[in-house]
């Protein structure tokens, strides 16, 4: 089949769950073209890597930006990604269109898309929003921007034949607060990774240093608003005296300045926060962590999937999970996958309480890698994401 991606980002140099699938789609056999916004590229260009094209659309730098120029430059996303498609694809036959939130501002480009090439469209919903920047504080319910992406949000909706959700949780509360889509238009579409080789997985369980007292408790990724990063700071803070444990943060985003000032004033032992990392020696740290943490705010009431799980899981390690009582991937963790640890993000003692029973349970930490990793590979391989995406296009019904 022929596979047109539309993303805000992308390139063939990060590691992200859209690389793993786009190659993941090119290796099946299928041709794949990618228009994609590029805040490093002042021109258009076309990229190929493998027999993959990436048509890459000059647009201002959105991501460190405040509200209104990020709102303006979300506004224009749709019309330049269709100028790429335009520039570069236009004559070419496309099946499925594929393309995820953020942002929802693709509403606009996907009815003159499907008509031209008569092909099913595929929402990968990855984020639900505008709802997340209310639960966040960032947007007012009912203000002038919320009505404005909240009627994009619903457009794209009406404009997805297929909408893919992370968890069951998502299907769920799409559900309930989106009660004019028809469910059968609704399926299970979780993050995915391509399955490391036996070879380059080797090593993944190390635990770090044998002789050391504590457990090293690993977060890596952006730093934002979403992570509660407030949270965190207060239940390290409730675990200054304790012995038994260290935290290594590595990531950069809005809230890291809060994590630098932390360090500045208390000058803690139990933390510390390293500069962004080439992959290869972000993975050596990760390598020598006990567990890996993921963090949500408390605020959400959206079930958030965040694909940072799949990292630790791949390296056979461990997850402590502190999120919002909305997601389900609590009870994916400590009951399904039985990998790791979750408490709710509201409370820094049981943060704390939570932590301790790491320590004191860390011989039980190697197994439960490695059941992490098994599960990883029934349920989160991005091969079963490209069986999907072939069923969509052969699903019956008018295109």
């Amino acid at each position: 089949m022929n596979v047109l991606c539309l993303f805000q980002k992308f390139d063939f140099t990060s590691a992200t769950i859209y690389l793993d699938l786009v190659f993941a789609l090119k290796d099946r056999g299928h041709n794949v073209m990618i228009s994609a916004c590029s805040s490093e590229k002042g021109e258009y260009s076309l990229e190929i890597s493998d027999g993959v094209e990436c048509a890459c659309v000059p647009v201002p730098d959105q991501f460190k930006a405040g509200k209104i120029k990020k709102g303006l430059v979300q506004i224009t996303l749709g019309r330049k990604l269709l100028s790429g498609v335009k520039r570069y694809f236009w004559d070419r036959k496309v099946d499925i269109i594929i393309y995820p939130t953020p942002p929802v501002t693709l509403s606009g480009i996907l009815k003159p898309l499907k008509e031209h090439y008569k092909a099913r469209t595929y929402l990968m919903l990855k984020d639900i929003f505008p709802q997340n920047a209310v639960d966040l504080g960032m947007m007012r319910e009912g203000g002038i921007a919320y009505r404005l992406f909240k009627g994009m949000e619903r457009k794209l909706y009406r404009q997805s034949d297929i909408i893919g959700c992370m968890s069951p949780a998502n299907i769920s509360y799409i559900k309930e607060h989106e009660p004019e889509i028809d469910p059968s238009v609704l399926e299970l579409f979780p993050n995915t990774v391509r399955i490391l080789p036996e070879g380059e997985e080797k090593g993944f369980e190390k635990e770090g240093d044998k002789g050391r007292s504590y457990v090293n408790l690993f977060f890596g990724g952006n730093l934002g608003k979403p992570q509660a990063v407030d949270f965190l700071l207060k239940g390290i803070g409730e675990l200054e005296s304790y012995p038994g444990a260290r935290f290594t943060f590595i990531g950069s985003g809005t809230e890291e300045g809060k994590i630098r000032d932390y360090i500045e004033r208390n000058k803690p032992s139990n933390l510390q926060l390293l500069k962004e990392l080439p992959r290869r020696e972000y993975e050596e740290v990760l390598k020598d962590a006990d567990i890996g943490l993921v963090s949500l705010s408390s605020r959400f009431t959206i079930p958030n999937f965040p694909s940072r799980i799949l990292s630790y899981m791949q390296m056979s390690k461990p997850i402590f999970a502190v999120t919002d009582r909305n997601t389900d991937m609590g009870k994916m963790i400590t009951e399904e996958a039985r990998c790791g640890y979750w408490c709710p993000s509201d409370d820094p003692r049981e943060f704390a309480e939570t932590v301790k029973r790491i320590a004191e349970e860390r011989e039980s930490l190697p197994g439960m890698g490695r059941r992490g990793r098994e599960y990883l590979i029934s349920h989160f391989n991005v091969e079963s994401s490209v069986d999907i995406l072939e069923r969509a296009v052969n699903r019956k019904g008018a295109v």
